[in-house]
């Protein structure tokens, strides 16, 4: 696909999201819902899920091969730019806060797909920190068997 059309398509699906979020907030206001009244809790718990399930579907094996089949056909015009979202976090994050929002307010029972992605989200936080704590040790202890190596050799030659 040229760079031109895919740019006009990647300018269009922006028209296509705003439009969803005009569709999304007539919705919630029939149903009696005002966003801009969201408590914290409901704020922390759409952006855990926000996160979460925008790791799963830009990163995960999971949705991996949704991925290559999109990228191998970027040149069908829609498709190449549903491959642009599915593969930049930002984008897809975009996306995914407004799905979110939808099955948190609009969805029967979606507040609990919500919450189990919310849960999954601060379960990979905290896996996360966990691996920087590691990785940080592992340097730390590197270091210091680097300059017990270079202090055993000094002595030696002394």
């Amino acid at each position: 696909m040229s760079e031109r059309k895919h740019q006009a398509w990647n300018f269009w699906s922006a028209f296509v999201f705003f439009g969803l979020v005009f569709v999304v907030g007539y919705l919630l206001e029939l149903d009696g819902d005002d966003i801009r009244e969201i408590s914290f809790k409901e704020a922390v718990v759409i952006i855990l899920a926000s996160y979460r399930m925008t790791r799963i579907l830009v990163f995960e094996k999971i949705f991996k091969y949704l991925r290559d089949v999109l990228k191998k056909r970027e040149g069908l015009y829609v498709v190449g730019t549903l491959s642009s979202i599915i593969t930049c976090p930002w984008c897809m994050g975009v996306w995914v806060t407004l799905s979110i929002i939808i099955f948190y307010y609009l969805v029967p029972y979606g507040a609990l797909l919500v919450y189990v992605l919310a849960l999954a989200g601060v379960a990979s936080l905290v896996i996360l920190f966990s691996n920087v704590m590691h990785m940080w040790t592992e340097g730390k202890q590197r270091i210091h068997q680097k300059s017990k190596k270079s202090n055993d050799m000094d002595s030696q030659f002394n």
